[in-house]
């Protein structure tokens, strides 16, 4: 944390008070009333009242900034902040904001504001109403990001107005920070939800390994621990030692996806053509239904692994912890497309499903397999039923997904 300066103006109310402080001095001079010089006096002395509490005021504070590592697209984050009063004298109504850039308006010149799109819907804000003398207080500012991507924070300004909203001092606390921010995460429709369904019972083949509980799959000698169920007495019987029967365990279920980005451009004659906002369009909402699929194959318990072709990103293999599928959303959420990029790397397994851009595939691609599930975006709304749309219109998002088998 460093504080790079700070600076005092007029605040929001300072325009009515010199309205009023005006107009009580002309009708004063005018009616040599004396109620009105006294009301003159009070209120100029409401305006040196403020010029020393203000000079005073903020000279010992400090912020620190506790911004969450991850957030989610379309969901709020909150940012935490922990003040510290370092001096003798009480604070009030203390506003904390985040800014970008230089100058007053310069958050909406630099930042996530100036993007486009923003990744921002708001700016963060947030307040305190007390703060005492040698004492410290946590701070949250909501805000809502709209655009997965690393959220970056530069400043943050302390700024209070007490008491009379006349004259505004701000303090500047230079602290850098990231935010990682995820792609919208929603749940999938019923078709989409039934495809992985598929996969989960394809995959679900009983291993040629013992240590399981389901089907018979050989015998062996007797180990201390051994259950009495599965002591196998008739072969036991015609020895000396015991003898058990060894089950066969399901295998994990697994999945591995493939994002498939290339697209719009290397379907031209000029490959270094870029394309167009629909196709960005696209590719965000393959990226998107992605992450939903990874947060549902968590859920589901499957053992998911992803593969990118279309943009430089690592393959990451099938595993299914928290841990692995932060990495996969973490994967996705630095994703920069490359529409003039064809290479891919060699995947540890078969693709298992497919989500591309569009649908259907280009002619140049191969169509749907029955071993593969294929994700588009051509036919996202005719694979709803009307139900699950209304239901998603009224949520305030849209559907997510259709499948193809």
């Amino acid at each position: 944390m460093e504080r790079s300066r700070s600076r005092i103006q007029f605040g929001s109310g300072s325009l009515a008070y010199f309205v009023v402080t005006a107009l009580i001095l002309i009708a004063a001079v005018y009616t040599q009333a004396n109620l009105l010089f006294w009301a003159f006096g009070l209120v100029a002395g409401a305006l040196v009242v403020s010029l020393l509490v203000t000079g005073v005021s903020l000279r010992g504070i400090e912020v620190h900034r506790l911004a969450p590592t991850r957030g989610v697209a379309g969901e709020p984050l909150v940012l935490r902040y922990h003040l510290v009063n370092r001096s003798r004298l009480a604070l009030f109504s203390v506003e904390i904001i985040e800014t970008w850039g230089k100058g007053r308006r310069g958050w909406r010149r630099c930042g996530p504001f100036a993007e486009h799109p923003p990744r921002l819907k708001g700016r963060p804000f947030g307040w305190v109403l007390h703060l005492g003398p040698n004492q410290s207080v946590q701070a949250e500012a909501p805000c809502w990001p709209v655009r997965r991507g690393a959220l970056e924070f530069e400043r943050v300004i302390v700024r209070s107005s007490f008491p009379f909203g006349i004259l505004n001092k701000a303090i500047e606390f230079t602290q850098a920070g990231q935010t990682l921010i995820y792609p919208p995460l929603r749940r999938l429709n019923r078709q989409t939800a039934l495809s992985l369904s598929n996969t989960q019972v394809i995959s679900n083949k009983h291993a040629d390994r013992g240590g399981g509980m389901d089907e018979f799959f050989g015998l062996r000698p007797y180990r201390p621990g051994d259950s009495y169920r599965l002591i196998d007495w008739k072969h036991s019987a015609r020895g000396s030692d015991l003898v058990s029967r060894e089950m066969t365990r399901p295998r994990t279920p697994r999945m591995m996806v493939l994002l498939d980005l290339r697209g719009e451009a290397q379907d031209t004659s000029d490959p270094a053509q870029p394309p167009g906002d629909g196709w960005l369009d696209a590719q965000e909402e393959a990226i998107n239904l992605t992450g939903s699929l990874i947060r549902e194959a968590y859920l589901h318990g499957i053992h998911v692994g992803l593969a990118v072709a279309g943009a430089d990103s690592p393959v990451l293999p099938m595993h299914n912890s928290l841990a692995h599928r932060q990495r996969l959303l973490d994967s996705l959420a630095r994703l920069t497309p490359d529409p003039t990029s064809s290479a891919s790397q060699p995947l540890p397994a078969p693709p298992t499903v497919v989500v591309r851009p569009q649908w259907p595939p280009p002619p140049n691609r191969p169509g749907p397999s029955a071993s593969i599930t294929y994700l588009g975006r051509g036919d996202r709304a005719s694979r709803h039923t009307p139900g699950e749309a209304d239901k998603s219109a009224r949520r305030g998002g849209a559907p997510v997904g259709a499948a193809h088998t």
